[in-house]
């Protein structure tokens, strides 16, 4: 069934002293608005419609994309309730589709959770994500007759003290069967304590009108965490970073602490990889089988070849790394390095744009920029390769089986021949011969 997604995201969240909206505050990496769009990916979504704030847009199109990727903005002027907020949205909305409503403060919802829904709303049902609660102060209470039937939906504050006892509450998620979602949102009012257009006002009217009213649970309670507050966001991060731990352990991965791994991004471990504590990955890292990543690095958008150990404190950044390679402690490799299979980068080491060859070793204490190192070579302590001019970055060439001493500055343009053997402090302005010392 074609599915039209409303994500209301209007929420200011001033509970999160915070200069940027409720809906873009960061959650594994990533604004906890990409969690829920990416949630639904896998229905038939014809459209996305975010509904938001008039200072949002601008940081919400950073991270969902503009109104050519089939995402559409629209915007809650006055803080109104979740029916006047989803109201906003109407003129852009297919409702010949089923209409999906998420929330901006609701990012742990799970994609086979959000297919049910769809589902059963796809059968001209008004469908909602409830769950049971031992302690269900501060949510929508759902009110069943004798049958068994949702009949309401009631609002903490506005429940009777009877009512407080009912332990099913609402998560704010719901899916409108197609072409009903107008008539029934034109019916409220703000009738009620905090002046607002309750979304869930509209169950009361789908049973007036004789319309099918069911609810679905989530398989975990964590899937309808609400995150409104800075506290409740380190609980949310907790959550998020256990289930990619708990997969990276079923899979083969060995961690050394699970509560101490920080998982920003997309991480993939082939068997037998092992990572050490208080380890930070960012985006997309790709760790191949038997690598051994020591504690205290930061690695991000990376991929790291097998058996290759990545030793303490290193911080890696764009990064191409092959097998069997070694690299730290303190190194930092930056946007553009690779290192071929085999290859070293030691203590104190900064490599930049540049191709390390098998076998080649920067063993410490060295810059190597905007380089290309052949296979075999061995680079001293101290080297650094001089390639900025104060307006232009420019090239070093190394080749193959190069010998280059301590305290060697390299001053590019410059090519160092095969076999070539630098001695120790010297300072390399032009073409060092093949098979020679210089």
């Amino acid at each position: 069934m074609k599915t039209s997604v409303v994500i209301l995201a209007a929420g200011e969240g001033t509970r999160m002293s915070s200069n940027f909206p409720k809906a873009m505050q960061v959650l594994a990496g990533k604004p906890m608005l990409y969690h829920i769009k990416q949630a639904t990916e896998g229905l038939s979504i014809e459209q996305t419609v975010v509904v938001c704030s008039p200072d949002a847009e601008r940081h919400m199109a950073k991270t969902l994309g503009s109104e050519n990727q089939n995402i559409i903005y629209v915007q809650q002027k006055e803080p109104l309730g979740t029916g006047h907020a989803l109201s906003c949205s109407l003129s852009k909305l297919n409702q010949e589709n089923v209409v999906l409503v998420l929330l901006g403060d609701v990012p742990l919802i799970k994609p086979k959770t959000l297919k049910k829904l769809v589902a059963s709303a796809a059968k001209d049902t008004l469908t909602v994500l409830t769950a049971k609660i031992s302690k269900p102060k501060g949510y929508g209470r759902i009110v069943r007759n004798t049958n068994n039937e949702i009949v309401a939906i009631l609002e903490d504050e506005e429940c009777t003290q009877k009512q407080k006892t009912i332990t099913e509450i609402n998560s704010g998620i719901m899916a409108f069967p197609p072409n009903r979602i107008s008539q029934w949102l034109g019916r409220l009012g703000a009738n009620n304590k905090k002046g607002e257009y309750y979304l869930t006002d509209t169950i009361g009217f789908a049973v007036e009108d004789g319309s099918p009213v069911d609810s679905i649970h989530p398989q975990s309670i964590e899937e309808i965490f609400g995150v409104n507050d800075k506290k409740q966001l380190a609980e949310a991060e907790k959550i998020k970073r256990k289930e990619v731990t708990d997969k990276l352990l079923k899979t083969g991965t060995t961690l050394a602490d699970p509560q101490r791994i920080d998982i920003r991004g997309d991480l993939v471990c082939g068997k037998d990889v092992f990572i050490d504590v208080n380890v930070v990955f960012e985006g997309s890292v790709r760790i191949s089988e038997g690598a051994i990543i020591g504690p205290h690095s930061v690695i991000a958008n990376t991929t790291i070849g097998k058996n290759t150990k990545i030793l303490s404190h290193c911080n890696l950044e764009n990064a191409n790394i092959g097998d069997n390679c070694n690299v730290g402690p303190f190194a930092r490799l930056r946007p553009g390095t690779e290192l071929m299979d085999s290859s070293k980068a030691g203590n104190f080491v900064e490599i930049k744009k540049s191709q390390i060859g098998k076998g080649s070793k920067v063993n410490h204490l060295s810059y190597v920029g905007d380089a290309v190192v052949g296979n075999d070579a061995n680079i001293g302590a101290g080297t650094i390769t001089c390639n900025y001019d104060g307006v232009s970055k420019h090239k070093t060439i190394i080749e193959d089986n190069v010998f280059i001493g301590s305290g060697v500055e390299l001053v590019a343009p410059v090519a160092v021949k095969e076999g070539a053997t630098i001695g120790a402090g010297s300072t390399i302005t032009k073409e060092a011969p093949s098979n020679k010392l210089t």
